[in-house]
């Protein structure tokens, strides 16, 4: 697996045992746990490229990795009370870091959902066409605002989390039929929203 061949940049070879944390480490750890500036600059400073080595090849976007780079050391920082000594430092660290890589790559791919289902509401309207990312999440923001919270709630469950129509329908509790009515309204008024009053 990728993951464990991955794994194996941040951590001792697999044929030798995992050893204790050394008496620096329990040190660092201590310092950690306490909330102690210097101890995190150290982590920081041993760790960092490893960890954005490994986010570089999975995310590749430069902005994504320095984003994520954040998230998993303030992750680590707030949760190293947590760490049980069950396996190295490196190891724990490289759980947050593929976890959070992950994260990443669903709020991608939820995003990517949002911004097809959006040009299909777009189609044909070549003055609509949006300029950069930005102004396609604004606009989709506002468009979502105009629309009733029924039916915007079917509409990203279904477009923004991929749920198809049956798993939507026992999300919300209510029969298929509904759930089909409303992803249609949505839709027919996203359209009309674009089309007749020329955009938001």
């Amino acid at each position: 697996m990728l993951e464990t061949a991955i794994q194996g940049e941040f951590d001792a070879p697999a044929e030798r045992p995992a050893a204790r944390l050394s008496a620096a480490d329990e040190r660092l750890l201590t310092g950690l746990v306490a909330g102690d500036e210097r101890s995190q600059r150290i982590f920081f400073d041993r760790f960092q490229g490893l960890v954005r080595a490994h986010l570089h090849r999975v995310l590749r976007n430069p902005s994504d990795v320095d984003d994520a780079l954040q998230v998993v050391f303030t992750r680590a920082f707030a949760g190293i009370e947590g760490f049980k000594g069950q396996s190295s430092l490196s190891t724990w660290l490289y759980r947050i870091t593929a976890n959070t890589a992950r994260n990443v790559i669903r709020s991608r791919a939820r995003q990517e959902r949002l911004s097809r289902a959006f040009r299909w509401v777009n189609l044909g309207r070549r003055d609509r066409l949006v300029e950069s990312p930005v102004d396609e999440r604004d606009d989709v923001s506002r468009l979502l605002d105009a629309l009733r919270p029924k039916l915007r709630e079917v509409f990203v469950l279904y477009h923004h989390e991929g749920l198809n129509l049956r798993e939507i329908a026992e999300v919300i509790d209510r029969p298929l039929s509904t759930v089909g009515d409303r992803l249609g309204r949505a839709r027919k008024q996203l359209r009309a929203l674009v089309f007749d009053r020329g955009g938001i």
